[in-house]
């Protein structure tokens, strides 16, 4: 007898694997720019389609007082504002016909594997696509761009007039010095896998192995972390993560673009740790079922989760928005101060086109 989805899968440990599997291939949690916020957690049963994150804020941008015995203080105010993120409900639904590929059978080795890995990944580009769109909506037009857009000012060539080039070391200073005394802070760097590839074209990029790129420390025994300086010679061996100009890179084929051929101009963002909040209204859910009809077993699942750059909020009112949606700049507006934002966005051009 024929074994089906239904007969091997248990929703609740299915869900639980799915779980850890986006987890691990999360290129964005894994580098620490997306990192967890309680406050954005939602209880599934108060609900709710958006999330305050209150702060306090006050003017220190000015000079200490000098005392003597004939003069006061004047105390500034110190006043309240707040964070909103919006609450992302998705799904989908996959059958045993679109999951042929990973067809259940007595060849398969690892049924439940297979199919984890492929949701997983599925559902980890989704929600990268997710993210992208929060940005696209944050800096605004990628190459038409004005100050309307919340985070304008920590836009580098995006505007009409300007002539993006290829990236390189002073598009990172540039990124760098946007964000003043803290410029040190962008530690990572995502940019579409054309533009990756002009830096390796170029022999620009260095690899450190796994464990330094994540703790950036030096091995034991060692005075400094091991880089192969602007070359890929020996990146097959202990080291497998490309960092370019002392940041470690994301590629992805999803970050946002513009035109065609020669004339493509992509985005490359550059962030900060932890400058990328993400939480949940309701965790991960599947269920499975099979339809006797048509003789076909199927996978749905579906969760309600919040990315939300740090520093902007939401400010409208729609809810559960469309990627197109997310993407509009008038509806994101800044509530940081800027040199507090930990993400920078830069226009560029590759050299691949």
């Amino acid at each position: 007898m024929a074994t089906n989805l239904s007969d091997i899968i248990v929703p609740e440990v299915f869900a639980a694997s799915i779980i850890e599997e986006t987890t691990l291939r999360d290129s964005f949690l894994q580098s620490g720019v997306v990192a967890p916020l309680p406050e954005l957690n939602l209880s599934s049963t108060n609900g709710g389609n958006f999330v305050n994150i209150p702060f306090y804020k006050a003017n220190l941008s000015g000079n200490y007082t000098r005392l003597d015995d004939s003069s006061s203080l004047t105390p500034s105010k110190i006043e309240q504002s707040s964070q909103i993120g919006v609450v992302l409900t998705s799904g989908d639904a996959f059958s045993a016909r679109q999951l042929a590929g990973q067809k259940i059978g007595s060849n398969s080795p690892d049924p439940i594997s297979a199919i984890r890995q492929k949701l997983g990944a599925y559902i980890n580009n989704e929600k990268q696509k997710d993210l992208y769109s929060c940005l696209t909506g944050a800096f605004g037009s990628l190459t038409a761009n004005n100050s309307s857009s919340a985070l304008f000012e920590l836009s580098i060539d995006s505007e009409s007039g300007d002539t993006p080039t290829a990236l390189g070391a002073g598009t990172v200073a540039k990124a760098q010095s946007l964000l003043g005394d803290q410029g040190d802070k962008l530690t990572t760097i995502a940019m579409h896998s054309k533009v990756f590839y002009a830096l390796k074209e170029r022999r620009a990029l260095d690899y450190v192995t796994n464990s330094e790129a994540r703790l950036g420390t030096a091995p034991s025994g060692a005075s400094t972390v091991n880089a192969f300086g602007g070359s890929s010679a020996g990146a097959y061996g202990d080291v497998s993560v490309p960092q370019y100009m002392g940041m470690n890179i994301v590629v992805s084929d999803d970050i946002p673009k513009s035109g065609t051929g020669a004339s493509t101009e992509y985005a490359v963002f550059f962030f900060s740790q932890g400058s990328v909040a993400t939480g949940q209204q309701a965790a991960l859910e599947t269920l499975v079922d099979r339809d006797v009809l048509a003789f076909e077993d199927v996978v749905s699942f579906k969760h309600a989760y919040i990315y939300h750059p740090i520093g902007i909020k939401w400010g409208v009112t729609t809810t559960n928005p469309t990627r197109t949606q997310l993407e509009v700049a008038t509806n994101w507006s800044k509530v940081y101060e800027t040199k507090n934002i930990g993400i920078v966005r830069a226009t560029v051009t590759s050299p691949l086109d």
